[in-house]
């Protein structure tokens, strides 16, 4: 059964933006709260990361952007974005730089370290900040944020970032592709030429050090040279991830006009002829959390993010190669997306499946918004026509 553009859009403006903006905003200590029960109650004992933070400053921001109100008698969309934006900049900021991990529920920092994960998603938060509301301190920010990284966390022996200041192993290309992501955003944002030459420093990285062409894989883990890292780590492919940097990539050359279809075709028919689960079942042409590099699952269980980033990699094959085969792989996304994950939720999902399809978290965590709200965005756009490229 086709999922329509009526019920995305209903299910995000009217069910999960109420939800998450009501039970999912801390309107006594600050910020956005960590998760939600399965029945959609607070969890608020939990520790906020950072991430949270900045993924819900994304999607409120986006979502006044297109004008979108949470129907309720909470704050309005732009109203949650400054709550997150006031809480992220008020309560993570070490004083000798960079946001921390996590905090307490009232701000009290809880872990200490400073990832680069996280200094990449402010970035990404602050540009969809600036871009709903032209506020000048988030362009500060994110120039404070990039400024710690290079200052700090840089490599300019390897190139790219440190995982934190103790330069702790495994390195991994996630945080580089989710800085290639708010690089992007800036440069959508502002049309400075600056972002993107940020950025095609992370691509240069990704050709030299992050794909294996010999294979048409991406490595997730490195030492520090950024050479595989040893034993099975260094063998583990990550589905979504390959899903993920196909949409950036074309992305990427949209804004740059660089060729990318060597690595951006060898990504996606990796993923979709090992990274799918082939059985039959309610859980089948779903993508499986992890496999190795020459193809055998080491996981049968399957994340919503997993499933949300393929959803992105059929959009960027349609979009810009016209791909029928794609356009159909969409639906059965669309369909497994609504039928298993959000199902009768209202606003909520359940995160992950087993080999059978069925649900095992036993809550809903906020940081699966981002996912959700950018693909389903994206389906709008791409599929229906009826947004336009924000």
């Amino acid at each position: 059964m086709t999922v329509d553009a009526r019920q995305i859009r209903e299910w995000l403006a009217e069910q999960a933006l109420p939800l998450w903006s009501h039970a999912g905003l801390d309107m006594d200590a600050g910020g956005f709260v960590e998760k939600l029960t399965l029945d959609g109650h607070p969890v608020l004992d939990a520790d906020k990361r950072m991430r949270v933070q900045a993924r819900q400053i994304y999607v409120y921001s986006h979502a006044h952007i297109l004008g979108w109100e949470p129907r309720n008698e909470g704050p309005t969309a732009l109203e949650a974005a400054y709550q997150g934006f006031d809480f992220l900049t008020r309560q993570y900021w070490r004083e000798d730089g960079g946001f921390v991990f996590s905090v307490t529920r009232n701000g009290t920092h809880a872990d200490t370290r400073v990832e680069s994960y996280e200094q990449a998603f402010a970035i990404f938060a602050f540009a969809w900040h600036f871009r709903a509301t032209g506020d000048e301190a988030a362009v500060e920010w994110a120039e404070r944020t990039l400024a710690f990284l290079d200052d700090n966390l840089g490599d300019l022996e390897h190139g790219g970032y440190y995982e934190n200041a103790t330069q702790d192993l495994p390195r991994r290309q996630n945080p580089h592709m989710h800085l290639l992501e708010a690089l992007l955003a800036w440069h959508t944002t502002t049309g400075e030429d600056i972002w993107l030459r940020r950025a095609q420093d992370i691509f240069a990285l990704f050709q030299s050090r992050f794909f294996q062409p010999e294979t048409g894989t991406l490595g997730e883990f490195f030492d520090n040279t950024w050479s595989p890292a040893e034993g099975t780590m260094g063998k583990i492919i990550e589905p979504g991830h390959h899903y993920e940097w196909v949409w950036l990539l074309e992305l990427y050359a949209r804004a740059s006009g660089q060729d990318v279809n060597t690595e951006s075709q060898s990504l996606y028919r990796f993923a979709e002829t090992y990274g799918v689960d082939q059985n039959s079942g309610p859980a089948a042409d779903l993508a499986f959390d992890s496999v190795l590099r020459h193809g055998t699952s080491l996981d049968e269980n399957k994340r919503l993010w997993v499933q949300t980033e393929a959803i992105k990699g059929q959009l960027a094959r349609m979009e810009f190669h016209d791909d029928d085969a794609a356009a159909l792989r969409l639906e059965e996304l669309l369909d497994r997306l609504f039928g298993l994950y959000l199902g009768d939720k209202h606003g909520s999902w359940q995160d992950h499946l087993n080999v059978h399809g069925e649900g095992f978290s036993q809550s809903a965590p906020a940081s699966s918004f981002y996912h959700l709200f950018l693909a389903l965005t994206e389906v709008l756009r791409v599929r229906d026509g009826v947004l336009s490229l924000a």
